[in-house]
Order: structure tokens, then sequence, then C-alpha cells
């Protein structure tokens, strides 16, 4: 599984794939915890022509990031939609939204969560973009001082037990 984890961060960092029409489809999500301030980081990096995809089918028609003038307000609320900690089987979004940046073919989105907690016991929901493509997968690596994990979430595997 580890093998796994690492081919498919190899292959979603490699600015070679980053081309469009790349033949997968995959988001890289880092949550790290900073001790300095006391929080959890979270960066999300997704590839800029599937985001479009997305936030086109989310608000219902054509998206395009050079074109568009409201990004942050649309893009906050298709990641509250689809990224978060499951409560009673009701997403919760405990994190702010900072902002985006975009980089030659990828977007990097990021939040904040303002805790010290652990999030070992808690269910996490990623489903980024499985809607548009079901062959989506969205890798989740958490890491607190030298503790890391990966989790690997699909369409059928929206949502994950941490541990």
């Amino acid at each position: 599984m580890k093998k796994l984890f690492f081919l498919i961060f190899l292959l979603a960092s490699n600015p070679i794939f980053a081309l469009k029409n790349h033949p997968f489809h995959t988001s890289v999500t880092e949550i790290v915890f900073n001790e300095k301030e006391q929080l959890w980081e979270v960066s999300i990096r997704l590839f800029q022509d599937d985001l479009e995809a997305g936030l086109s089918a989310f608000q219902g028609k054509k998206f395009q990031f050079q074109a568009s003038v409201d990004v942050d307000e649309l893009l906050a609320k298709y990641i509250k939609t689809h990224v978060g900690f499951q409560v009673n089987l009701k997403l919760q979004t405990p994190y702010r939204y900072i902002g985006f940046e975009p980089q030659k073919d990828v977007i990097w989105v990021y939040l904040e969560i303002p805790t010290q907690q652990q999030f070992t016991g808690v269910y996490f929901q990623n489903s980024l973009l499985v809607d548009v493509f079901p062959d989506q997968t969205n890798l989740l690596h958490l890491a607190r001082l030298d503790k890391k994990k990966s989790y690997l979430f699909k369409k059928d595997i929206p949502i994950i037990l941490l541990e």
C-alpha cells in the first residue's frame, strides 16, 4: 500500500504529468502541524484543468481561472462542500480558507485548522472532483512531528477514519 501511495505522489508531483489531458486524475493534500503557530496547515494540489471542470460542474456554467474574478468565493464554497471532517454523518469544516496559488498547470489551495488536537479517531472526507472524474483519487498526507500517515480517497471511499 505504501508503494502505491509513493507512486501516486511521484506521478502527481512530476511536471511531465501536469500536461493537458493527463492520463490520470489525482489531488494531493498535505496536512502538517505548525508547532510555532500551534495550528494545522493544509495545502491541496490539484490539476488546473481538472479543477476548472469541477468548478464548472459545481456552479453550472463554464469556469476558467484566467477569466474569473470571484475565484476565492467559489473555490472556498467548493472546498467546503468536498473536504472536511464527518461528525454524526454531517460534514464539518472547522478550517479557514486562506487562498489559492496558481502554478504551471496546477492550483494550490491553502487552509488552516486552528486547533492543536490530534486527528486520531476522526472521520475525514475528501471527495474532490469525484463527481466529475470517476477515476479521481485524492491522496492525503498527515504529519505531526515524526508521525506521518497517508490515506487514499476514491469515489467509492470518500470518507476514512484517521488513525
